[in-house]
This record gives C-alpha cells, structure tokens and sequence, in this order.
C-alpha cells in the first residue's frame, strides 16, 4: 500500500511538471508575439487595415476642406542654401549731415525740431551777426563801385571814340572797372562762402533798407530732423553743430559673416532682411565685404544697402539676414508648414482613407520656404502641406484624453 501512494505522488509530481512546460512555452510564445507587434507598431496597436490606431486623425473629407487643410503630393525641388546672421541698421554716412553755422552769431529764430521734415535749401535758423553785416555791406559797396566804374568806362569810351578825350583817360577807367568787376566777383563768392545763395543775393540787393546781419541757415539735403543743438538768444560758435540731418531713403545693414562662411559671400550678393517684430521684409545689396575679422566679434564685417522710400526701416533696429549662397536639389522636398515637431522629433502628416497619419521623418536642408525630407516620405505620398498645426493638436487631445 506504501508503493501504491508513493506511485500515485510520483504520477501527480510527472503532470505538475508536464503541464508548467506547456504553459511556460505557451506563454513564452504569446510575449514573443506581442514584443514582435510592438515593435513593429512602437506608437499603438495596428488596425484592421494595417495603420498605427494611435497615429491616425479620422477626418472626412468635408472636414479637411471645412479646416482649409491643403494636401500635395511629395516631389523634387530645388531649394536655396542660406547663411542666417543678424544685422544693424545705420545711416548711411553719405546721407547724414551736421549743420554748423559759417559765422558766429546770435540765434533769432530756430524754426525746426527733432522729427521735422525738410526740405534742401529750407530755412532751418536765422542767425543774427555783426560779421554777416559787415560782409554783406562789403558785397554791396562792392556792387556799386562796380556800377559806377561801368558808368565811367563807357562814358570815357564815347570821349576816346570821338577823340575828345585822352586814350590814357579810357584805359584807366577800362582799368578801374576791371578791378571793381573782380571786388564784386570776390564779394559775392564770400557770401557763396557763408552758405548765401543768388536768389537772396539778388533780393539783398533789391531791398531798400535790409537787414544786414540776420543770416539765414539752411538745409543742404532733404530729410528729418535728427538732432537739435540751437535755442533760441543763445550766442552760437561757428564750431557748433546746430543741426544734424538725416536721408533715410536709402540706409545701410551692417552685417556680421563668420570666417566660415566668408568664402559663400560675395560684393553685389542680394541679401533677405526681415524685422522679427513687425515681420516686414525686404531685399538689399551687399556693397562692401571687409578682409579683416574683427577681434570683439569674430566676424568681417559686411554692409547692404537698402532702399527705404516709406522710412519703415529705423536706423538702430537689428534684423536678420539671410545670404542665399547655393542652389540644392532634393528628392523630397515640401514646405516648412509641412512638419511639426512633437518631443523634439519632426512629423509629417500624411493622407490615409481615414484622414492623415503622423509620420515622423528625417529632414535635412531648407531655405526660407521649404525644406528637404531624406526618409519617411515617398515621392508621390500625399501629405498635409498648411495648417499641420491643427492635427498637431488634435493629437496632443487625444494623448490626453487616453492619459485620463
């Protein structure tokens, strides 16, 4: 009797063990099958049609079009290769002036202020000088002496001709009218000097009683105000800059270029500027490439010019700047609203019967527009190629909602 239960324990321990192989395989099998799904579908499970679950946005066909979600299909392209660098905007030197007056004096009038269009050859300060009034009293003197040595010349003329006078007597005279002549010249290019133009030259010496010591100040250029150093009743050296004067209709960038990028730049490149503020963009010309690196900045020091008739580009804004260098062909290549970074990856969205998938995908070069995609998109694939945002988040609603 003792065997007999010691068979049956034996017989009971050998189906124990029997059964644990079975179930042990059993289940290694089954977590072998689900580590191999996994792993084939690392963002969910695969549906009936073959599709990550998880990665799909459902939308018909009314609903992309009510979104105004446009779709192309994958395709070469050319893109443009650029250098992205900062800039400065300044004045150009040639279009910026300081007024000083040519002779001291007291200020009467200072008509503008900082802000103030003018206009070339505009009224900008009155001056009062004794200085001015001696030289236009000198200029007028100047003219009648010349007035009166003309008189004298072509009286003597009529004698000689008629030989009633001496010839001596007429080549004095021609003499005294020819150095009244060259007083005169010299006089009115002193006024010339002191910034006093033929038009209040001629009306200086229409007036019966002028004003000789107020000496007008005006503008060389068109511009804007810029600076005021002028009050008025204060004594005003000839050292002191009163005004300064800016044309900002055409204006330069300074722009700063790596050594490495030296070799791609070039003089009469045209360059991409755009205000990151304002979002207003625009096209300048680099005219001067400097050959040394600057030791503070580490970069050469490069400057377009660039055409502002509207003054929306300011003088002191900082921009960017990119340098188109090289055109680049690209199997895929689609625009950058194409892609959306999720957790610091790149996907794309592309059109499936259900709606779109998200698919991530390795991008390589861009440009300002577009940019190059080296694998998870096929040529031909339809993609999402506007408002990717909106499935973007749509995704992020759905990951969630399955967290809650």
């Amino acid at each position: 009797m003792k065997v007999f239960y010691i068979l049956i324990s034996v017989a009971i321990l050998i189906s124990s063990l029997v059964a644990w192989q079975f179930w042990s395989a059993s289940a290694s099998k089954k977590e072998s099958s689900i580590s191999e799904v996994a792993e084939a579908n690392p963002h969910g499970h695969m549906d009936e049609h073959g599709h990550r679950e998880e990665n799909i946005i459902p939308l018909t066909q009314d609903q992309i079009r009510d979104l105004g979600i446009q779709t192309k299909a994958a395709s070469p392209g050319q893109l443009s290769v650029t250098i992205s660098t900062r800039g400065k905007i300044i004045l150009h030197p040639d279009r910026l002036v300081h007024i000083l007056p040519k002779i001291s004096g007291v200020a009467r009038e200072a008509r503008k202020n900082i802000g103030d269009k003018v206009k070339e050859g505009e009224v900008l300060a009155i001056l009062e000088s004794r200085e001015m009034a001696d030289i236009k009293a000198n200029y007028l003197a100047a003219k009648e002496k010349e007035s009166l040595a003309l008189s004298l010349l072509e009286r003597e003329q009529r004698l000689h001709e008629k030989k009633v006078s001496a010839e001596q007597d007429y080549l004095n005279a021609k003499s005294a009218y020819t150095e009244a002549k060259i007083n005169l010249q010299l006089s009115r290019q002193k006024l010339h000097a002191f910034g006093i133009e033929d038009d209040e030259i001629q009306e200086l010496s229409n007036e019966n009683a002028p004003d000789l010591r107020l000496y007008d100040i005006r503008s060389p250029i068109d511009g804007i105000v810029i600076a005021r150093h002028i009050n008025r009743g204060e004594f005003i050296e000839n050292t002191t800059t009163i005004y300064e004067i800016a044309d900002l209709s055409t204006i330069w960038i300074e722009i700063g270029i790596y050594p490495k990028d030296l070799v791609k730049v070039k003089e009469g490149q045209i360059v991409d500027i755009s205000l990151p503020l304002s979002g207003s963009v625009a096209e300048a010309k680099i005219i001067y490439l400097s050959p040394i690196i600057q030791d503070e900045t580490i970069t050469a020091k490069a400057v377009a010019e660039l055409k502002n008739p509207n003054g929306n580009w300011r003088p002191g804004s900082f921009v960017k700047v990119n340098i188109a260098t090289e055109n680049v062909f690209a199997p895929i290549l689609i625009p950058k609203d194409a892609v959306q970074e999720i957790e610091g990856k790149e996907y794309v969205f592309v059109r499936v019967p259900e709606g779109f998938e998200k698919r991530q995908a390795q991008v390589g070069v861009s440009d300002n527009d577009n940019i190059e995609i080296l694998s998870g998109l096929t040529v031909g694939e339809e993609y999402a190629s506007s408002k990717t945002f909106l499935l973007k988040a749509d995704l992020s609603k759905k990951e969630a909602e399955h967290e809650h």
